[in-house]
């Protein structure tokens, strides 16, 4: 499973939803997993805040896992997430998607803070990739999801997601190329790799440490390349491959060790954050201060349906299913 926090959010809230479910709600392949998309759509649109929402994914190599730990992870990842704020402070919406052949459980959370109408940003990426990526490898060693952090999945092409369908089909005939090329041991490392795609007329127009980019000799943005071949680190000889084995050995004796020292940063990182949001967002005492109108009060919001869901409410922070999260009644101190 990996973690993937959109960089979008500033249009209305009918563009999230409607991505999701579909137009007509009908997206082949989605599920409605929580929430009400017309009340996200409702709180997005009358946000004052440029950013209306923050979105995102967890996506599996897995094609599908049990409906508890579905359950489970939704519930531990807003506890992490949002930690510190109760079930009636935010709004979200998840929607399981199946059409690319993997698991995805997307969300959309308005940026807003419901009991005080104060903007609400659940992820800055300084300060929560830490935080975000700590829970994604406790919960990958919970479950035994695939882990993109073992060696054993690095994947010889890596596109983004959003790319033309075309950019696709033309970054993977460049990628079959420089495969056939070491396979074949006309490239042993990323070097001969460039010099034989500009042998072949490219232009490769970039080169960082992860990765190369190839003109598209159609026009528009450069191709770029990322993977095991394309690291400025390659090298296809025995040497290479002795410290690949090696990668493997340190990955899964050294793994306990790692996730032991993962739990201790994911509570320090969680505790911060659970400060931090219960001191910005301090409920009401007068309880008509709220972002909710008069008119609306009455109909179910995530805080709402959630209750009957999720792990303990959130005074002391909430424990999803995952039990990733340890509840003890004090707060971490910042260090």
């Amino acid at each position: 499973m990996i973690v993937k926090i959109h960089a979008r959010g500033a249009g209305r809230g009918s563009g999230a939803t409607e991505y999701l479910l579909g137009k007509d709600g009908q997206r082949e392949g989605a599920t409605l997993l929580r929430g009400d998309p017309q009340i996200i759509q409702d709180l997005c649109d009358s946000s004052p805040y440029a950013q209306k929402y923050t979105s995102g994914v967890l996506s599996f190599e897995e094609s599908d896992i049990p409906e508890e730990q579905k359950q489970a992870l939704m519930d531990d990842f807003e506890a992490t997430l949002l930690a510190g704020l109760d079930v009636d402070q935010y709004s979200i919406l998840w929607v399981e998607h199946h059409d690319k052949g993997r698991l995805e459980l997307n969300f959309v959370i308005p940026n807003v803070e419901l009991q005080t109408g104060k903007r609400l940003q659940p992820y800055y990426d300084r300060a929560d990739r830490p935080l975000v990526n700590a829970w994604k490898d406790c919960a990958n060693h919970q479950y035994g999801f695939s882990d993109p952090n073992d060696p054993e999945k690095s994947r010889s092409l890596v596109t983004a997601h959003d790319l033309p369908q075309n950019k696709k089909e033309l970054a993977e005939a460049l990628n079959k190329i420089g495969e056939d090329l070491v396979s074949h041991g006309h490239a042993t490392n990323r070097a001969e790799l460039v010099e034989a795609f500009e042998g072949f007329g490219l232009t490769v127009a970039r080169q960082t440490p992860s990765s190369i980019s190839i003109a598209d000799p159609t026009g528009g943005k450069n191709i770029r390349l990322k993977g095991t071949i394309y690291a400025e680190s390659f090298r296809s000889d025995a040497v290479a491959r002795q410290h690949f084995e090696q990668d493997k050995t340190e990955f899964r004796t050294g793994r306990e060790d790692a996730i032991r020292a993962t739990r201790e940063s994911l509570e320090s990182h969680v505790g911060k954050k659970r400060d931090y949001l219960r001191q910005r967002y301090q409920r009401p005492t007068d309880t008509g201060e709220t972002v909710r109108s008069e008119s609306r009060q009455n109909e179910p919001q995530m805080g709402d349906h959630q209750r009957g869901v999720s792990g303990v409410e959130s005074g002391n922070g909430r424990v999803g299913r995952l039990g990733l999260l340890e509840s003890t009644g004090s707060r971490p101190t910042d260090s």
